[in-house]
């Protein structure tokens, strides 16, 4: 590219450029395309003057660390074919109580679901699973917390039996099935939500 105006370089290149004390006597010479500054030093394109401005050291420049989420691989029971996340509490297991798997199960197929359409996440296996790292691997349109003990930080903010909608995600905070079993008000309660989620 050819720049007839020097000034017009402040508006293409927004970067600091660097010439060696080689280079600075060579300006109207084209480096070579290998060529390597013995000593950086910092030339400003807004600064075009006839004599270059030439610093006593370069500027040094620290990179940033880049702080990435670590990937956890999450033991859940179902397919998710459906994105739709059960987050549940069962220390000791590895999934649900059998009596309980049984009554969600029974829940789901009213809804014309199965376990194959969802994800059901052991919350006691992942102790040290946050937020974040959940919905980046399951991708949920549709989250069931079961229980107290399945609230996340970032999750505190929803209300106890209530859908909650927002922009096509759907959540809903109940009763964990401890709770609920043999409790006629509790499962009434849940359900009623549970038909909308």
């Amino acid at each position: 590219m050819i720049i007839e105006n020097p000034a017009a370089l402040q508006f293409i290149i927004n970067e600091q450029i660097y010439l060696s004390k080689n280079d600075v006597g060579n300006l109207t010479q084209q480096a070579p395309v290998a060529a390597v500054a013995e000593e950086p030093v910092p030339v400003v394109a807004a600064e075009v003057t006839p004599e270059p401005v030439i610093a006593e050291a370069p500027v040094a420049i620290t990179p940033v660390p880049v702080i990435e989420t670590p990937v956890l691989n999450f033991n859940y029971l179902g397919k998710n074919a459906k994105g739709f996340l059960i987050i549940c509490h069962y220390p000791g297991l590895d999934s649900m109580d059998e009596k309980h798997l049984t009554a969600l199960t029974s829940t789901l197929q009213r809804k014309e679901l199965s376990l194959d359409d969802v994800a059901i996440v052991n919350l006691a296996q992942h102790a040290s699973a946050t937020v974040r790292q959940i919905h980046s691997f399951f991708k949920p349109s549709r989250l069931l917390i079961l229980g107290q003990q399945g609230i996340l930080p970032g999750w505190e903010t929803f209300v106890f039996n209530q859908l909650l909608e927002k922009n096509e995600f759907k959540a809903l905070y109940t009763h964990s099935f401890t709770d609920m079993m043999g409790d006629r008000d509790k499962t009434k309660a849940f359900w009623e939500q549970m038909k909308q989620l």
